[in-house]
């Protein structure tokens, strides 16, 4: 009976936070439940477990130029979405950068900032394919803790951001990620172009230094709104903020490792 009593308890719970959401976007693909979220996490973890085992004894697969297009597309994707953030917020009215709250309204214009937060989340599955890509290259060193983790969380984060917060102080930390994207693939895509282009790549040590950056700066933007309380869930602020500090702490250890190391040695 207890046990009847748990299930049922959880199903409430369950229902409730399906139920209750930015009702907007609760049609719209990928968004009214999490479990097709949480199913793509599942296969990507799975082909990460397994990828590199089956690649074991095969030849590594040359996809110069499938890399070339994949990166530069993503450039694109990138920008697009840096602009759309930026011309969403500013055509809000007395939209406040550092700290609003969501509005629910089908106004074209708060659609316009939701759109764009769905497109980014969207955007989270296609760059499972940064890592797919190093599986078929035989580059396993690059599968870092670090890499996993990261594009395998933010497809849940911004799961929860597209379900109940689409809108708000929660273009920020997209729009400064979709800027670094932004340089990160034109770094990879032009990398990817062979040896005669990958001598003026000297800038990689200063990528890494903008991603750290990046983060730092969400931190002090989030602990902002949250001292604002304009309305916003703060709930969603601390947790934004933790991830975030997970990142730095992450990345700093990449960076120590990556290019301090190096220095020691000589």
């Amino acid at each position: 009976m207890l046990n009847m009593t748990s299930t049922q308890r959880l199903a409430d719970v369950y229902q409730i936070v399906t139920s209750v959401g930015d009702p907007r976007l609760h049609e719209w693909p990928l968004i009214a439940t999490p479990w097709p979220c949480l199913s793509l996490m599942a296969m990507y973890l799975f082909i990460v477990k397994v990828g590199p085992k089956f690649m074991e004894n095969r030849k590594a697969w040359d996809l110069r130029g499938v890399l070339v297009v994949y990166n530069f597309a993503l450039v694109l994707l990138s920008a697009y979405m840096v602009y759309e953030f930026i011309a969403s917020i500013l055509s809000i009215p007395e939209f406040n950068l550092m700290c609003q709250d969501v509005s629910y309204e089908e106004d074209p214009r708060l659609m316009r900032l939701a759109r764009v937060c769905y497109i980014y989340y969207l955007s989270k599955f296609v760059e499972y394919f940064d890592t797919f890509f190093f599986i078929l290259r035989k580059k396993n060193n690059q599968i870092s803790f670090l890499h996993v983790y990261h594009h395998a969380s933010m497809c849940l984060l911004w799961w929860m951001v597209c379900k109940w917060i689409a809108g708000g102080v929660s273009y920020f930390g997209a729009a400064c990620n979709s800027f670094i994207h932004v340089i990160m693939y034109l770094y990879y895509g032009l990398s990817a172009m062979g040896p005669s282009v990958q001598r003026y790549l000297w800038w990689k040590r200063y990528l890494t230094k903008m991603q750290l950056s990046q983060f730092a700066l969400v931190v002090v933007h989030t602990s902002k709104a949250i001292h604002m309380n304009c309305g916003f869930p703060n709930g969603f602020l601390w947790l934004q903020s933790a991830y975030m500090c997970s990142l730095v702490a992450l990345f700093m250890n990449f960076y120590q490792k990556a290019y301090n190391a190096g220095k020691k040695k000589n």
